[in-house]
């Protein structure tokens, strides 16, 4: 096996092992519970493209094109976003409020007390900010962004609609994810080609290692579990996902850095699902 795959495929499962270590104690809040609060939130219908995208966003690496910044049209933002920026910014929330906000577009329930960045039309978002470049206020920015372009609300829409992943031509984010995952799936191509090696048995491959990780494993279905956990934090924000791994005995929610070895495997397997289906089952 090429060392690249191995150590893709070790750090996977020291990942999943490491995550024990947040797990309740054995018998405490059962998991479907849980399972079932996530389904109010998220229909069970956008699967697997909620996950998966929760995968290929927390692998991403934004490049802070701007592109982003300067094309969205609407930028709406939660109180908790306002006051997260408006502290970062060192002005008061009335202030941030006033200079920076207008009122959401939409009325109801579902808008709550969120709001609008004012933007003026034809010009970027006011954080954007050439020079740096892209969003001058990155680490605090509102949750839309953080959850674009792969968890966004229009692009899940369309996931389920077309039974397909959505590509982003124009991200360069995207487009070098791709590259990666790509790379990734042709040299598993190439692991099977030459399987009958004389130290390397079928039971060897990269490829059965993988499926046994996220399938056969008795940890497969808690990895999905707190995947879709952290596609909920990253959607609606913290404030929704804590509620959530509380019910299910966490000892506090899964960091970015612990998923990411096994969402990279994840998404690549689901991109390679879907390259040799015509859509993807749930």
């Amino acid at each position: 096996m090429k060392e690249e795959l191995q150590q893709r495929i070790h750090k996977a499962q020291e990942a999943m092992q490491s995550l024990q270590a947040i797990l309740p104690s054995p018998g405490q809040k059962p998991q479907e519970t849980v399972a079932e609060a996530m389904n109010e939130l998220i229909s069970q219908d956008y699967e697997p493209y909620f996950s998966g995208n929760a995968a290929l966003h927390l692998v991403s690496r934004c490049r802070r094109c701007g592109r982003c910044c300067q094309k969205e049209l609407t930028v709406a933002v939660s109180f908790q976003d306002c006051k997260r920026i408006a502290k970062h910014k060192g002005i008061s929330l009335k202030r941030f409020m006033k200079d920076y906000t207008l009122p959401h577009e939409l009325k109801g329930e579902a808008v709550g007390n969120a709001r609008m960045i004012r933007k003026e039309t034809g010009k970027p978002c006011p954080f954007y900010d050439s020079t740096l470049p892209g969003c001058s206020i990155q680490s605090v920015k509102p949750q839309v962004c953080s959850a674009a372009l792969y968890l966004s609300k229009m692009n899940l829409l369309l996931c389920e609609e077309n039974r397909k992943f959505s590509t982003f031509s124009n991200c360069p984010a995207d487009v070098e994810l791709r590259e990666r995952i790509a790379n990734f799936s042709q040299m598993l191509k190439e692991e099977q080609k030459q399987k009958t090696t004389a130290k390397e048995t079928l039971d060897g491959l990269a490829a059965n290692l993988l499926a046994e990780l996220f399938q056969s494993s008795p940890h497969a279905n808690l990895f999905r579990l707190l995947l879709r956990l952290k596609g909920m934090e990253k959607y609606f924000g913290r404030d929704t996902a804590l509620p959530l791994a509380q019910k299910m005995g966490l000892k506090r929610l899964p960091e970015d850095e612990e998923l990411k070895p096994l969402a990279f495997l994840f998404a690549a397997m689901l991109l390679e699902k879907e390259a040799s289906e015509p859509a993807l089952a749930q």
